[in-house]
């Protein structure tokens, strides 16, 4: 893991606390982690339980009010070696309670696509949050913001931005996030490169590591484009696109040569195996 991005921070306006919003499922040693964190926490929430039955993992997430004066770029270097990603962690600076804001932020993890099938509004993890407030209308990103002043995150090209918050005193949010079917895509669309990124570090974090990573996002956005291109959506064969361009470069599919592939690959007269035995031929010795 990459030591998380620095910037320079200053404390939060005279009103508001400062409080870590931490999402279990990318962290190390969870429960290590809280016990360390209590030393420099006035009290820590658990926004929802998401420890698995058999123990082997605990995605819980959960809000820490931070002391007065913690020196949060000290604490982002002890954190860069206890996350797997750098969507673990968010900071919300806000004059309510502890208690008000982790009341605001449960009712906004209950969402709902068309179809009537319920998801978690997964704001909790950084790399999602923006992406999420982005495909909002107007009126649902007001209202869903009506937390506090401002909520820091990591972005996908690896710097730190910021949303602006509202904190009305009572909370317009009505729950459940209800997202329509364009909504839905779009969202979809824009998270999906995590998931692949998450696939290659598993199964080949060499080759993903040709793209430094904080471009790693914007290389696989433009691969899933060049499968949409041509009709190739379903996940296997997105995957294939992209280790053609690891190993090749993005702009592999350019050429009159790998026109014809992706067609081929399209239509399914080829397979990737078929591709790769073109492109690289096994060539046997006696040697």
């Amino acid at each position: 893991m990459q030591p998380l991005p620095v910037r320079h921070w200053l404390e939060p306006a005279e009103e508001n606390r400062r409080f870590l919003l931490l999402d279990g499922a990318q962290c190390e040693s969870l429960d290590e982690l809280l016990k360390q964190l209590h030393g420099i926490a006035d009290s820590e929430i658990q926004l929802f339980d998401g420890l698995l039955a058999d123990g082997s993992g605990n995605a819980s997430v959960w809000l820490h009010q931070l002391q007065a004066g913690v020196d949060v770029a000290n604490l982002l270097v002890w954190l860069g070696g206890k996350v797997k990603s750098f969507g673990a962690l968010t900071f919300i600076d806000t004059a309510l309670s502890e208690g008000e804001l982790s009341q605001r932020l449960m009712r906004r993890l209950d969402a709902r696509f068309p179809n009537g099938k319920e998801f978690l509004a997964r704001f909790y993890d950084g790399r999602v949050l923006p992406w999420l407030v982005n495909v909002m209308t107007q009126e649902q990103r007001n209202a869903f913001l009506g937390i506090g002043c401002e909520w820091w995150f990591v972005t996908h090209a690896h710097v730190w931005d910021v949303l602006i918050l509202t904190a009305p005193q009572e909370d317009l949010y009505d729950p459940p996030l209800q997202l329509d079917d364009t909504q839905r895509r779009q969202l979809l669309a824009d998270t999906y490169p995590y998931t692949l990124i998450d696939h290659f570090r598993l199964v080949d974090e060499d080759l993903l590591d040709r793209v430094p990573r904080n471009d790693q996002y914007r290389f696989i956005r433009g691969c899933m484009r060049v499968g949409e291109n041509y009709g190739i959506h379903d996940g296997k064969r997105v995957v294939m696109i992209c280790t053609w361009a690891l190993l090749l470069g993005e702009g592999f599919h350019q050429t009159p040569d790998w026109v014809l592939r992706l067609e081929d690959f399209l239509e399914g007269r080829r397979t990737a195996r078929d591709i790769g035995n073109e492109v690289w031929p096994v060539v046997e010795s006696w040697d």
